[in-house]
C-alpha cells in the first residue's frame, strides 16, 4: 500500500531541517548542511536524504508527497544582505521625503550619532505624481497620467526591477493607485508592482509607505525563487501542494507568497512558535516561553494559554513593517556564533556567525574563528564522533586550538577556561533575550515552562533556566527540526484590515457590517484560490480600540452579533475590561474611537500531532552509551554518563548531571536538573527537589 507523505522544511542560516509525517503518523527527520546560495538546491538534497532514509526510491518519494510546507528566509536575507530588487516608489506630489524622514523620532534617544539605515529606495527613485484624495475617500485632485508616464520613463531608464505605489489615504479609496498600476502593468507589463492598499490598507502614512517598499523589494526575488523551486519539485515528480509559512504563523500558497512577500519575513522563526503552540494545547494550554537556537540566532517567544503572541509593530534591520506577525525576539546567538576579545579586552561572542561556510574551525572548513560550536566540543558536551549522528566528524583538536588562540591566550586563561567564559556569554545573551519578552512586559517567567528548539537549544538550556528562576524545561524529541515539524501543525491564515474611524457612540452599524462582510468575502476568495472547501474555514473578527487621545489601539476580537444596536453597546464594556488587564486600569468615562476592523481568515488544513505512547518501566541503563568527561561551572570537570537518546522510552527517568546524544542535538543535564521522558517521547528536566 502507497504511503502518503506530508513534509515540513525549514531553511535556517547553516542547516535546512526537514520532517516527514506518513499518513500512519510515523514522523523521519533529517538536517542537511546549506552549500551554496540557491536554497533550492539545500531543499532538494534534504528531500532525497529523506527518501533514503525511508528507504523510499526518489521518485516514488516525491510522487507521494502530498504536501511541502516551506519556511524561507529568502525575503529576509535579501533585506539583511541588501540584495532586494532594484526598487522606486511613486508616490503622492510633496511626500517621497517620508519614507527617509521615518517618524522623525531617534531610535536611540541618546545618541544624536546613530543615523538610521539607507532607505530602501533612493531619493533619485522617489518620484512624485498629481492626485490627490482626501481622509473622507473622496478625490479631490484626479491623478495625473501624464506624471504616472513620465515616471515609468524614469524608472524604467534606471533598470528598476519593482514599484511600489503608495498614494496618500488610498486606504480610504484605492482608485488612484489601481489606476496608476493598470498604467504601469500596461505600458511595462514586466516589471513588479506593489500597491499599498493592497500590502496595508490601513492609515499611517510613513507605516504603510515602509512596508509597501519592502513588499516591492522582495517581492520579485521571493518570486523568482518560488518559480525555481516549483520547476526543481516538478522535474523531480512533484505534483502536491506546496505551502509557504507566514510571519503570522499561518500558510499560503506559492503564488499569494509572490504578491503578499512581506508576509514571509519572519517564515522560518514561525514554524517553532506553530510547533510551540501544538505542543501547548497537548499540554492542556500550558503557559510556554520558547526559545529556538539554532546555528546563526536564538528566536525567543511567549505562549499564554494555548495562543501565541501577535504582534504589528514590527522591523526588519530597522525598517518598519507593519503586517501581522508572531511577537518573536532574535538575538544573534546560535552554535556559529563567533568569540573574541574586543579592543577593551572583554569577551565578546556574536552577533556574527560563521554560517557553515566555513562554519566553526572543528567542521574542517578553513574556519579560523573560535565559535559556541568549538567552546561546546571543548566543554564535553558535544561527541566530535557523533556529530549529526555521525554523519559529521568534528576535529576536537582544531577546536581547542581556535578557543586557545582567538581567547585563552589573549585573556591569559586556559582552553578549558575560555570554553566556559563563551558559554557563559552566549548563555547570558539568551536569558536576556527570554527576560524581554517576559519581565520587561509584565509576565512573571517562573510560572512559565521553557520549551527549547533547535539544534543547539539543549546544549545550553539548563543554565539558562537556572539563571531566571524556571523550573521546568521541555526539549521536544525532535528539537533541533522543530520548526520543521511546526509548519506541520498550523493552517491556513490571511488578515484583512478596513479603516473606520469614529466613536464607537456614533458608529454607524451598517458600513462596518458592510467592511466586515467585504473582508470575509475576500478572505473565502483567498482561501478557496488555495484549494480550501467552504466548510473548512472560520473567520476571527476583531476591532482596533482606544480612548479619545491615545496614540495605541487595543485589538479586541468581537462577536458578528455584537454589529447590531445592543452589541454596540456591550463592546464599550468589553474594551473597558481587556483594557483594564492589558494596562491595569479602565476610564470608563471616556469615548472609545474604533480606528480598524480587522478578520482573520482561517482555512484548516492536514496537521501532524506526535504519537502518544503508555509511560513504560523501562531502566534508562538500558539505553547507556558510556561516559564522557564533561565541564560544569559549579564542581568543574565530572564524568557522566552518556545515552543514546533515541533508545530513551516514555517513562524512563535519569539523575542529573548526565547527557541525552540524539542524531541531531544533545540533551545536557547539569547538576541542578533530572530528566523524564514523557509520553511522546520528549524530554522534561525538573529542577532537583521541584514539586
Amino acid at each position: 500500500m502507497t504511503n502518503v507523505f506530508h513534509v515540513g522544511v525549514d531553511v535556517g542560516g547553516t542547516f535546512t531541517d526537514l520532517v516527514c509525517v506518513s499518513d500512519d503518523g510515523a514522523m523521519t527527520a533529517t538536517k542537511v548542511p546549506n552549500v551554496g546560495d540557491d536554497p533550492s538546491t539545500d531543499v532538494c538534497a534534504g528531500l532525497d536524504d529523506l527518501a533514503d532514509r525511508l528507504s523510499v526510491a526518489p521518485p516514488d518519494f516525491y510522487r507521494d508527497i502530498e504536501v511541502i510546507v516551506h519556511g524561507t528566509t529568502v525575503a529576509t536575507n535579501a533585506i539583511l544582505t541588501g540584495r532586494g530588487a532594484h526598487t522606486g516608489l511613486v508616490t503622492t506630489v510633496g511626500l517621497r521625503d517620508a519614507l527617509e524622514m521615518r517618524r522623525g523620532i531617534r531610535e536611540r534617544l541618546y545618541d544624536n550619532r546613530y543615523t538610521p539605515p539607507p532607505p530602501l529606495v533612493p531619493r533619485y527613485l522617489r518620484l512624485g505624481v498629481h492626485e490627490r484624495i482626501d481622509a473622507s475617500g473622496a478625490v479631490v485632485e484626479p491623478l495625473g497620467e501624464d506624471d504616472v508616464l513620465r515616471a515609468i520613463a524614469t524608472l524604467r531608464a534606471e533598470n528598476v526591477e519593482s514599484v511600489a505605489i503608495c498614494f496618500l489615504h488610498s486606504y480610504r479609496n484605492p482608485v488612484h493607485e489601481a489606476h496608476a498600476a493598470a498604467i504601469i502593468s500596461s505600458e511595462w507589463p514586466e516589471v513588479h508592482v506593489s500597491m499599498s492598499h493592497a500590502v496595508l490598507p490601513e492609515r499611517r502614512f510613513y507605516e504603510r509607505v515602509s512596508t509597501t517598499a519592502i513588499n516591492a523589494a522582495v517581492g520579485p526575488t521571493l518570486a523568482t525563487y518560488l518559480d525555481h523551486l516549483c520547476d526543481e519539485l516538478a522535474h523531480r515528480g512533484f505534483g502536491g501542494a506546496l505551502r509557504v509559512m507566514k510571519s503570522n504563523g499561518g500558510l499560503m500558497s506559492p503564488e499569494v507568497a509572490a504578491r503578499e512577500a512581506a508576509h514571509t519575513l519572519l517564515s522560518g522563526p514561525a514554524g517553532a512558535v506553530a510547533g510551540a503552540t501544538a505542543f501547548s494545547k497537548m499540554n492542556d494550554d500550558a503557559d510556554l516561553i520558547v526559545m529556538d537556537m539554532g546555528g546563526t540566532s536564538c528566536d525567543v517567544c511567549l505562549i499564554e494559554e494555548g495562543t501565541s503572541l501577535v504582534t504589528r509593530d514590527g522591523s526588519v534591520a530597522r525598517y518598519r513593517l507593519m503586517l501581522p506577525m508572531l511577537d518573536i525576539h532574535t538575538v544573534g546567538a546560535g552554535g556559529g556564533s563567533i568569540a573574541g576579545v574586543d579592543e577593551a579586552g572583554l569577551l565578546e561572542v556574536g552577533p556574527a556567525s560563521a554560517g557553515s561556510h566555513p562554519g566553526p574551525a572543528c567542521y574542517q572548513r578553513g574556519g579560523e574563528f573560535a565559535t559556541v560550536t568549538d567552546a561546546d566540543v571543548v566543554l564535553g558536551y558535544i561527541d566530535p564522533d557523533y556529530f549529526l549522528g555521525g554523519r559529521m566528524a568534528l576535529d576536537a583538536r582544531l577546536a581547542r586550538e581556535a578557543i586557545r588562540a582567538n581567547i585563552g591566550d589573549p585573556l591569559g586563561m586556559s582552553e578549558l577556561e575560555a570554553a566556559a567564559g563563551v558559554y557563559d556569554v552566549i548563555n547570558a545573551k539568551m536569558a536576556a533575550a527570554i527576560r524581554e519578552v517576559s519581565v520587561q512586559r509584565g509576565y512573571d517567567p517562573r510560572r512559565f515552562i521553557l520549551l527549547t528548539a533547535g539544534g543547539a537549544g539543549a546544549v545550553h538550556v539548563c543554565p539558562i533556566a537556572r539563571d531566571i528562576d524556571i523550573r521546568r524545561v521541555m526539549v521536544p524529541r525532535d528539537a533541533s527540526v522543530f520548526s520543521a515539524f511546526g509548519m506541520l501543525t498550523t493552517d491556513y491564515r490571511h488578515d484583512f484590515v478596513r479603516t473606520y474611524e469614529a466613536t464607537l457612540a456614533d458608529a454607524d452599524p451598517e458600513p462596518i457590517r458592510a467592511a466586515f462582510s467585504d473582508m470575509l468575502s475576500e478572505g473565502e476568495s483567498v482561501l478557496s484560490s488555495e484549494g480550501v472547501d467552504l466548510e473548512d474555514m472560520s473567520h476571527v473578527l476583531k476591532m482596533d480600540l482606544r480612548y479619545h487621545g491615545q496614540i495605541h489601539e487595543v485589538e479586541m476580537p468581537i462577536d458578528r452579533a455584537d454589529l447590531d444596536g445592543e452589541g454596540m453597546r456591550s463592546i464599550h464594556d468589553k474594551f473597558h475590561k481587556r483594557h483594564e488587564e492589558t494596562y491595569s486600569y479602565a476610564t470608563e468615562t471616556d469615548p472609545v474611537e474604533v480606528v480598524n476592523l480587522r478578520v482573520t481568515s482561517i482555512g484548516h488544513a492536514w496537521t501532524a500531532e506526535p504519537r502518544r505512547a503508555e509511560l513504560g518501566d523501562r531502566e534508562a541503563s538500558n539505553a547507556l552509551k558510556g561516559h564522557r568527561s564533561t565541564y560544569f561551572r559549579d564542581v568543574g570537570v565530572l564524568e557522566v554518563p552518556v545515552y543514546d537518546g533515541t533508545e530513551m522510552a516514555p517513562g524512563m527517568a535519569i539523575d542529573g548531571p548526565c547527557i541525552v546524544e540524539l542524531p541531531d542535538t544533545n540533551v545536557v543535564v547539569d547538576t541542578h536538573f533530572d530528566l523524564t521522558c514523557d509520553a511522546y517521547g520528549n524530554f522534561l528536566l525538573d529542577a532537583k527537589g521541584a514539586g
